[in-house]
């Protein structure tokens, strides 16, 4: 027979191998249940980092077009400003044309075309002696000649009996031009 303490022994191994099984199962079942929580709170702040990052993406992209359309504005109202200048500077140098045979030609030809009698030629304080002189030479009578400071070329003829003005001013000739020049003018600029 055994003894005791035999008999002791093997029920302590046998309960030994019992608890180290349950032991085992119990940590296995719990390593589930972390990897399961681990798992669903990873889950959980991933999709919540997503959401931050897309409204980030969204924001920055918001801004990112705010800012082009900023940019395309400065750059144009700076392309505006240069284009402008080089209108002024074009426009200083009308003086310098009023000067030539070639204008002065042209104005006799505008004035002997378009005056009517009663009508008021408007000339720069430069021309004024020089259109009296044609309106002599061509004996156009009944036309009166005003100084008009703001034309630095070319005539203003207005028709009394019509109340209507035509404008034959360099300045008024130069915007036509330049309107029609000015996407060359910011080509030679500015390379577009």
């Amino acid at each position: 027979m055994v003894d005791f303490e035999e008999l002791l022994s093997k029920t302590q191994e046998v309960e030994k191998k019992k608890i180290d099984e349950e032991l085992k199962k119990a940590f296995t079942e719990a390593n589930l249940i972390v990897d399961e929580a681990y798992n669903e709170i990873l889950s959980e702040y991933s999709k919540r980092i997503q959401e931050i990052i897309s409204k980030n993406i969204e924001a920055l992209r918001g801004e990112e077009a705010k800012l082009e359309v900023e940019t395309k504005r400065a750059v144009n109202k700076e392309k505006d400003y240069w284009v402008q200048q080089v209108f002024q500077k074009t426009l200083d140098e009308l003086e310098k044309i009023a000067n030539t045979k070639d204008y002065k030609n042209r104005i006799e030809s505008i004035l002997s075309r378009e005056l009517t009698e009663g009508a008021i030629v408007y000339c720069s304080n430069n021309d004024k002696k020089f259109i009296e002189g044609i309106l002599t030479t061509k004996r156009i009578n009944n036309v009166s000649v005003e100084v008009d400071n703001s034309i630095k070329g070319g005539v203003k003829i207005y028709y009394p009996d019509k109340k209507l003005t035509r404008d034959f001013t360099l300045k008024t000739i130069l915007n036509q031009i330049f309107e029609d020049l000015r996407d060359d003018v910011a080509r030679i600029l500015f390379g577009e």
